[in-house]
């Protein structure tokens, strides 16, 4: 019974797991947009989306774009990036 578990793990679960890492890795890590580079709001989630969230140790987050309306799904951002003007991050005369 033991290598019937192991087996259907092998087969099926560890595909699932690492396909579930792939897709969390391709989420954008950063607050800005991914169409026009400009800064997102954090949407609140619905029940699915807090129940993946949850599942991921909260590493998951909902994002909306007010100036192209891009959203989607977007890990959260690192330590030490703020959300502020997209011009002043990128270096240029706001």
């Amino acid at each position: 019974m033991l290598y019937y578990l192991l087996f259907l793990f092998v087969a099926f679960g560890a595909k699932l797991v690492l396909a579930v890492a792939m897709i969390y890795l391709l989420l954008p890590a950063d607050p800005r947009c991914t169409e026009c580079d400009g800064d997102t709001l954090l949407l609140r989630m619905g029940p699915l989306g807090r129940t993946v969230s949850r599942l991921l140790l909260g590493r998951i987050q909902r994002r909306w774009c007010p100036r192209c309306g891009w959203e989607g799904m977007a890990r959260p951002a690192p330590r030490g990036v703020k959300a502020g003007p997209a011009a002043a991050r990128r270096g240029t005369p706001a």
